[in-house]
């Protein structure tokens, strides 16, 4: 019986880049990760990890690698210059400057508000704690007295109705 020949075919080297792509179709992923693979040429036998994520335009970069300079380095590039951005990180081990519209315009602080209120079912008072900004718009939001545990309505910032960023205490 004759033995069936099988062709030796070479072990591939172990690369110690690792890319993770996320928020693209998976045929979007080859492009994107060749860039990287690029920028990493010479550098692909030490432990690297390299994650991209898709935010409308941006990529939003984490980079892990050896020594300390690299433990955590992040930013942000345009794809058409990804590859550039990744390679200036390596080269220089720090964040290339982001693209973008200048600095952003100052948002209003957010200032910690206390109103009272009185319980409708047992009548005691209610202190309800938020934090919102100045002339922040306002929405209802469930509440539960901390006397009773009668569940009513109070308004409070939007902000803090939405998240459920608020809470009852004893007045």
């Amino acid at each position: 019986m004759p033995t069936a020949r099988v062709a030796a075919r070479p072990v591939a080297e172990r690369s110690g880049l690792k890319i993770l792509v996320a928020g693209v179709e998976k045929d979007a992923r080859g492009p994107v990760e060749a860039a990287v693979k690029r920028a990493f040429s010479g550098r692909e036998a030490e432990p690297w990890s390299v994650s991209l994520v898709r935010l409308g335009t941006l990529w939003s970069v984490t980079m892990r690698g050896p020594g300390e300079r690299f433990r955590n380095l992040s930013f942000t590039a345009e794809e058409r210059g990804l590859g550039e951005a990744v390679a200036e990180a390596l080269a220089g081990g720090r964040e290339p400057a982001a693209p973008g519209p200048g600095p952003s315009p100052a948002v209003p602080a957010r200032a910690a508000v206390q109103e009272r209120h009185v319980c409708q079912r047992c009548q005691q008072g209610i202190l309800v704690i938020y934090d919102a900004q100045p002339d922040e718009a306002r929405e209802l939001a469930p509440l539960a007295c901390p006397h009773c545990w009668a569940v009513s309505q109070v308004e409070v910032g939007a902000w803090a109705a939405v998240g459920g960023d608020y809470r009852a205490e004893k007045a």
